[in-house]
């Protein structure tokens, strides 16, 4: 008798619980007033910003419609929430093993490596014009 493949949506769910968690977080919970929240480690060595500096703050921001005050503390940040999206996407894709054409455009090596440069480049300009 042939086995057959049980499909299996675990790292779906769990992907998804810890998503819900970090919205309910930083929804309920402003990074701004609370000490306990995680710092960057990078601008507590440097005293530079990182890339992903202001990211918990435009999150919390973000999900109280507040879009200008969310852009200006990460605008990287909101400028790749339609990627990030989109990875997320794929990746659920991938799991029901469905739109591989949409899986390879998103995870085109060179989508990757431009992302990758941008986020660079972005932390390199946010801290030659203090933004």
């Amino acid at each position: 008798m042939m086995a057959t493949r049980r499909k299996s949506y675990f790292p779906l769910v769990l992907l998804g619980l810890i998503i819900s968690g970090c919205v309910a977080l930083y929804f309920f919970i402003d990074p701004t007033r609370h000490a306990w929240m995680p710092q960057c480690p990078f601008r507590l060595l440097t005293g530079w910003n990182c890339p992903a500096c202001g990211l918990q703050r435009a999150l919390h921001a973000l999900l109280h419609g507040r879009f200008q005050k969310a852009f200006s503390y990460n605008y990287f940040f909101i400028v790749s929430i339609p990627y990030l999206i989109a990875l997320l996407i794929a990746e659920v894709l991938k799991q029901r093993h469905r739109g591989q054409d949409f899986i390879r455009a998103v995870e085109h090596p060179f989508i990757a490596r431009t992302y990758i440069v941008l986020f660079i480049v972005w932390g390199i300009v946010r801290n030659l014009l203090h933004v």
